[in-house]
């Protein structure tokens, strides 16, 4: 069975740094992106990560571990890679928290981010092929 995910990402882009998170970062499970941007101003994904259920893992949780050097990429790494890096997140999805995982193969599978590993994501094994559309 194939799958098309309607989503809406975060309403803009937040700096990546320690004060930026109790605001910003959803304490819910999630898809979220580590961004920067091109001398046009478009933006760069460097990274996609999940954030699952059941682990007990927020959104909030995953970037604070970024940060503080537990989950890969680290800060330092984030860096080396771009000299100004934000986050942004699946603020809503049609689909529920299995799902998520799938979102996240879809999105590092379309921005083929340069900090991703050269393995695909786990997927959830419920679809054959997924699809997204970003809608508002």
């Amino acid at each position: 069975m194939n799958r098309t995910f309607k989503l809406r990402m975060s309403e803009r882009c937040f700096r990546f740094k320690p004060d930026a998170l109790p605001g910003h970062a959803p304490r819910q499970p999630g898809v979220y992106e580590f961004v920067t941007f091109d001398a046009k101003m478009q933006p760069v994904v460097l990274y996609v990560g999940v954030a699952a259920p059941g682990a007990g893992e927020t959104v909030y949780d995953a970037l604070a571990q970024h940060m503080m050097g537990n989950l890969r990429p680290t800060t330092e790494d984030l860096f080396k890679a771009a000299k100004d890096v934000y986050f942004d997140f699946v603020a809503e999805w049609d689909g529920d928290a299995e799902d998520l995982k799938d979102i996240a193969a879809a999105l590092v599978a379309k921005h083929k981010p340069k900090l991703n590993p050269s393995t695909p994501p786990a997927k959830s094994g419920r679809y054959e092929a997924v699809t997204l559309e970003e809608v508002g």
